[in-house]
């Protein structure tokens, strides 16, 4: 079952609205790729054997977090790579460099209870207020 406290959904017709936070720019982006995947299958049933590195820039943070969750479902739709946690190494307004770890999809073990077909450039955001970072990105379902 999800930590509620890491990410809410609200549901629209062919969008799916996601409000993560974190207590840090790190967090709030490791949390991030866990809602993504949480929200596409049942994550506790994903392991962690295969690791990448990835590389992700953006002009700002906005669309930095959207040009990261975007890397997060393309390894999913380019190589059934499905996500069991992210360990950022390194996040700048700019940049992010981190390491996913997770597993290929098998239909043995796997479901994919929400099918995400892309992560929307509109409405993303992401900001700081007092000790906590929030974004906000819409899922097109």
């Amino acid at each position: 079952m999800a930590d509620p406290k890491k990410y809410k959904t609200f549901n629209r017709s062919s969008e799916l609205a996601v409000k993560i936070s974190g207590a840090s720019q790190a967090e709030l982006f490791a949390n991030s790729g866990f809602a993504l995947f949480d929200i596409m299958t049942q994550i506790d049933k994903v392991g962690d054997s295969d690791h990448l590195t990835l590389e992700v820039e953006g002009t700002d943070r906005d669309d930095l977090m959207v040009n990261w969750m975007r890397e997060l479902l393309y390894l999913y739709q380019a190589s059934s790579f499905l996500l069991k946690e992210v360990v950022v190494q390194e996040v700048k307004d700019t940049y992010i460099r981190g390491e996913v770890r997770g597993e290929k999809f098998d239909p043995d073990r796997h479901e994919i209870q929400r099918e995400i077909r892309a992560v929307s450039p509109q409405q993303g955001r992401m900001e700081k207020t007092g000790n906590q970072w929030t974004a906000q990105v819409i899922l097109e379902l």
